[in-house]
């Protein structure tokens, strides 16, 4: 990455300074000597303070690697890095690594990279990019599945920023249709601060890859020595330690030991067995626009090799509950604007020559999953506007969304609003859209049966995955 920022340095690829240290100097922490050009005789020293001046882009520079490959051989070359008995080299000692980069958090300026396109970092704040668009769920998935149907690897780590890292994973436990393990790796410290945990869970992960004790388990999290199945896993605090599982009956699968063991295994479908898996995907995605419609709408879901389509990944939005939020008495569904607005706007992206596939999911109240009068109807006109609606309870589930009667929405099983938007995501990809109503406010009898009917299709698959 300096490479990649030469053109702002004084003297680019010039040493500043020679140092020569003796065994009686000490430990000695060499400073940052580069200066950048701005001009004068002797250029200026980087200073913290760039980070913040947006009249020299605020540094210029980035402060993550394009891909792991420095922190493997940083684990591998210092003190920090050796195993319990003293001894370094602790990753090359075990596997051969190659390196790629589906989705990285730096990337290369000078050859075009751009900063929330192909490459997502949240330093410096001032130019962070660091939520990819739904749309690069497509590249994660071809860029992984391309990877490990090589038939050249044990398995895969992914590593990514610690407060998404759960909605990748699981993303990757409903696509990647592949038994080779997966495990999914964070950090709560950054790499190279006192007492960091992200390169512990690296090494610990290429154990659990190594021991072939992941097999048919499915995609996992593994932080702090414990495994964690995709499906439960969430950040709760930002400190080692800090994840835990939702859906209040387990999700922890094993410990790394060592040995490597797992003590239960995950009863959901996933990965090979996973009905979303990329090679079950149709090619397109069939379904009726409106219940009386004879014609099946078709929206092409991958490519001519077989791989996503980023632009047919679904847009789905999280409306919130909250005691106190209903308007008076009236039940009237316009003054939930956030939802009518979503509404219209599917209504808007439903052309001839663009089909965005769109939904919502409710968080509720738990485990009940209800939201207010007026939010229940203006779902149900989303619902027959093509929107599949998906029902949570808030914060993290314990059990079921309990089944009061068969409405237009989808019962979000255990999982959290952000695990259901996920599942919803993929699950359209292979359902498509509910079929619309002719005035989504005043369905007809047959329009409700034939949109329950659909609405059952997506309830088989929440219950099983």
């Amino acid at each position: 990455m300096e490479e990649d920022s030469v053109a702002l340095y004084q003297e680019d690829g010039l040493p500043y300074y020679e140092v020569e240290l003796h065994p009686d100097d000490g430990f000695y922490l060499l400073p940052y000597v580069a200066r950048r050009s701005d001009g004068s005789p002797e250029g200026t020293p980087f200073e913290e303070g760039d980070l913040e001046d947006q009249n020299i882009d605020f540094g210029g520079r980035q402060s993550f690697y394009p891909d792991a490959s420095r922190i493997f051989e940083e684990i591998d070359r210092t003190i920090v890095g050796r195993d319990a008995s003293g001894r370094a080299n602790v990753l090359d000692r075990k596997a051969d690594f190659d390196f790629f980069r589906p989705l990285p958090s730096a990337g290369y300026i000078s050859r075009g990279e751009e900063r929330g396109r192909d490459f997502y970092a949240y330093q410096p704040f001032a130019l962070s990019k660091s939520r990819p668009r739904r749309e690069d769920l497509a590249r994660v998935t071809n860029g992984v599945l391309s990877v490990l149907r090589s038939g050249d690897y044990a398995g895969g780590i992914w590593l990514e920023c610690s407060s998404t890292i759960e909605e990748s994973l699981y993303w990757l436990n409903l696509l990647a249709d592949t038994e080779l393990p997966i495990a999914g790796c964070a950090a709560q410290r950054p790499h190279g601060q006192l007492s960091n945990d992200g390169d512990r869970n690296i090494v610990d992960a290429v154990d659990y890859v190594l021991s072939g004790a992941g097999k048919g388990i499915g995609v996992v999290g593994i932080q702090d020595e414990q495994i964690f199945a995709a499906r439960d896993f969430k950040k709760g605090d930002d400190r080692p330690g800090g994840y835990k599982v939702t859906g209040g009956h387990g999700g922890v699968l094993g410990t790394v030991g060592p040995p490597v063991t797992i003590w239960y295994r995950p009863d959901y479908r996933h990965t090979i067995d996973s009905q979303m898996g990329l090679g079950s995907l149709p090619e397109t995605a069939e379904f009726r626009e409106y219940a009386d419609d004879s014609a099946m709408v078709r929206l092409r879901v991958k490519d001519e090799d077989g791989f996503l389509i980023g632009e047919a990944i679904p847009r789905v939005n999280i409306i919130k509950y909250g005691a106190f939020m209903d308007e008076g008495d009236a039940l009237e569904p316009g003054i939930e604007v956030d939802i009518m607005a979503r509404i219209a706007q599917s209504n808007l992206d439903q052309t001839e020559g663009n089909r965005v596939l769109q939904g919502l999911v409710l968080e509720g109240d738990s485990p009940y999953a209800m939201g207010t009068a007026g939010q229940s109807l203006a779902l149900e006109i989303a619902a027959f506007s093509g929107m599949p609606v998906v029902r949570v309870g808030r914060s993290d589930p314990g059990g079921l969304v309990p089944e009061f009667w068969r409405d237009h929405t989808i019962r979000g099983n255990n999982l959290d609003a952000n695990k259901a938007r996920i599942l919803l995501m993929a699950s359209m990809l292979k359902l498509g859209a509910l079929p619309r109503a002719r005035d989504p406010h005043n369905p007809s009898p047959k329009e409700r049966r034939t949109l329950l009917e659909k609405v059952e299709e997506f309830q088989d698959i929440f219950e099983q995955h």
